[in-house]
């Protein structure tokens, strides 16, 4: 029983990952659509926030290899072009998941313990917000 639970999960897992492919092809991240699962949305983003984070150290690393490797100015320039608007996309990513979950990107659940930390430090509090 308990294998063929595995088994079960691990196919709802590849229909899952399949899905999410699917959608990331279709240029659809979050789906703010009328109606939608607010846990899912924030489930979609907080997968879709990894995936950035991911492709943020990438093009960190690129940006890093291309500074010692000692390249043409042209060549540098491009590469941090593409560097500094990858934020953009981030930016895109959170005002999507704000028309879904706002409390969900106010809490900062999506951030890492170091980065709520210095949120916490730095004097933000979410309930604050919910005050106003």
């Amino acid at each position: 029983a308990y294998i063929q639970q595995l088994e079960s999960s691990k196919l709802k897992l590849a229909q899952i990952e399949q899905d999410m492919q699917r959608a990331r092809s279709q240029g659809i991240f979050l789906g703010g659509a009328p109606g939608a699962n607010t846990s899912s949305c924030a489930a979609m983003f907080d997968v879709e926030y990894a995936r950035w984070l991911d492709d943020h150290g990438q093009r960190m690393a690129e940006l890093h290899g291309a500074l010692h490797a000692h390249l043409p100015d042209g060549d540098l320039r491009a590469i941090l072009d593409d560097t500094l608007t990858h934020p953009d996309e981030l930016f895109q990513l959170k005002a999507s998941a704000g028309k879904s979950d706002m409390f969900h990107l106010i809490t900062g659940a999506w951030t890492t313990p170091a980065e709520r930390c210095f949120l916490w430090m730095g004097g933000f509090r979410p309930s604050d917000l919910v005050k106003v």
